[in-house]
């Protein structure tokens, strides 16, 4: 049984890095409109970063649907980590869940003003909302937060500091509720009581999570055909096949072996997976379940997610 823990991970960011090239070159002040005409033009607010620059829109929209738009224009000084539009790939409907979306964007600001010179590697710091915020510190330059790589550190605004990030800060549970792919799967969980398996980063400091999506669970689940899953059409055991969707390590897909190779979930029982080498495809439990992942590395807090288009059971 192989770890995937142990594989090495390669990134590529190079849509990140212009971004990240830009605004460290230009300033985000270059994307700001201001009155040429004012003597001592006022800097924009942290909500005003978030309005004014393109590539932010998708937290925009997050923002104004969580009714925080006034907090972050008037309030202050804040500390915000603003996930550029990529990071919400797939991408989220915050009208699903107003109560969760209010959550996941306070989990992405902080009350007070936090720039690098403040921190060390492995500082913590509580948000408005959720768990703590671990950093990453290299060269005296704030690099990660969780999971997420700062792209750009520290554009000052007149009420605190914006850090562009490359991905959400939000766990696999909140993702799932708040991903249109993902809803039933989410809601699974929680009539499940399971929800403490998909929020928690496990011992090896974070787990795989294959999500079937809502086809595949109506596929799978709704015998009368509905397009609902009724209760009574839920599993007496759906704790132990939820865990079965578990490995208690983290890999990517690009991780994942050319060769069929067992990994032992949460649930017991081992998955197989395989990647092709030359589509670079991954595949779980072939001749059984022959589940695809058709959405891959979803980084969460906790982890990351890869979408499946079948129910894995054990």
């Amino acid at each position: 049984m192989m770890d995937f823990a142990t594989l090495p991970r390669r990134w590529g960011r190079l849509g990140i890095g212009f971004l990240a090239l830009a605004l460290t070159v230009t300033g985000c002040d270059a994307f700001i409109d201001q009155d040429l005409d004012d003597s001592d033009p006022q800097s924009p607010t942290v909500a005003g970063y978030v309005q004014e620059v393109s590539a932010l829109s998708s937290l925009e929209g997050a923002v104004a649907e969580a009714g925080l738009v006034g907090t972050l224009e008037d309030g202050g000084p804040f500390t915000v980590f603003a996930p550029t539009n990529d990071a919400f790939s797939p991408a989220i409907d915050p009208s699903l869940n107003q109560q969760v979306v209010e959550k996941v964007v306070r989990h992405h600001v902080i009350d007070e003003e936090v720039t690098s010179d403040d921190l060390s590697d492995g500082d913590m710091k509580t948000p408005l909302a959720g768990d703590a915020l671990t950093f990453g510190v290299e060269d005296d330059v704030l690099s990660t937060v969780n999971r997420a790589t700062v792209t750009n550190d520290g554009a000052s605004a007149s009420n605190g500091v914006v850090h562009v990030v490359d991905n959400l800060l939000i766990d696999a549970l909140d993702r799932a509720t708040l991903t249109p792919r993902f809803t039933i799967f989410a809601r699974l969980v929680k009539e499940a009581d399971q929800e403490g398996v998909f929020r928690g980063a496990g011992a090896n400091d974070g787990r795989t999570i294959f999500a079937p999506t809502d086809e595949a669970l109506l596929t799978a689940l709704d015998s009368d055909g509905s397009g609902e899953i009724e209760s009574d059409e839920i599993p007496s055991d759906a704790d132990d096949i939820l865990q079965y969707h578990v490995l208690d390590s983290v890999f990517f897909a690009e991780d994942a072996p050319t060769s069929e190779t067992t990994v032992e979930t949460l649930e017991g029982s081992d998955v197989t997976v395989v990647r092709d080498e030359e589509s670079g495809s991954v595949t779980i439990n072939p001749g059984d379940e022959n589940a695809a992942v058709t959405t891959a590395d979803v980084e969460v807090d906790n982890g990351v997610i890869h979408g499946i288009n079948a129910v894995l059971t054990p």
